[in-house]
């Protein structure tokens, strides 16, 4: 089941392209979302991070998680450039004067998410290691569980329905035919002969 919501959260119809800036500047959504999970996670784990490594009992592997969540965060950031490039801005919801279906468009159609979610999957798999040498944290253990949960049911049921829902009115045809080729987390579709 996925909800489209009407909002101007989600949608500035005036906004429609590259040449109509937002009426005012919001981030999106979705980067706020993004913004408190890491925030959560971040004060879940990082104390508990910093008290074992004066310990010295998690060096390497959490310095090899840590690195590959900052990897994350700066493919965000790639992502959004490459958008950018092609007139849209994906934090303030203006829209491309075309459809961007190529660089990390052409295997996803929501890679940003995609990289957030692998993000606070890197994020529960952190805790779940530390929980491993310091002392019993429900609260991380909760944390490491239900945000990435709570992270893909919010977009996969909630933003992106909203998002396509907004392509579909935007670029038909276009947006038809992406969707027939690339999934909406990860991956190609195979063509159908």
């Amino acid at each position: 089941m996925s909800v489209v919501l009407k909002s101007s959260l989600f949608d500035e119809p005036a906004a429609a392209d590259a040449k109509a800036a937002p009426k005012k500047f919001k981030f999106a959504a979705t980067f706020i979302i993004d913004l408190a999970i890491s925030l959560v996670f971040v004060a879940a784990v990082v104390p508990v991070w910093a008290g074992e490594m004066d310990r010295g009992l998690v060096v390497a592997p959490t310095f090899l998680l840590g690195a590959l969540i900052l990897l994350c965060y700066v493919g965000k950031v790639l992502v959004i450039a490459h958008l950018d490039k092609a007139g849209g801005d994906a934090r303030t919801y203006v829209k491309s004067s075309a459809l961007v279906t190529d660089g990390p468009y052409a295997y996803s159609r929501n890679p940003t998410y995609l990289l957030a979610m692998i993000q606070f999957l890197l994020w529960s798999a952190l805790a779940f290691y530390l929980q491993a040498f310091a002392p019993w944290r429900p609260t991380m253990i909760a944390a490491a569980v239900l945000l990435p949960a709570l992270f893909f049911l919010v977009n996969d049921r909630i933003v992106m329905p909203t998002e396509e829902a907004m392509l579909r009115r935007l670029y038909p045809e276009a947006f038809e035919a992406y969707a027939k080729r690339v999934r909406r987390w990860i991956g190609r579709k195979s063509a159908k002969a």
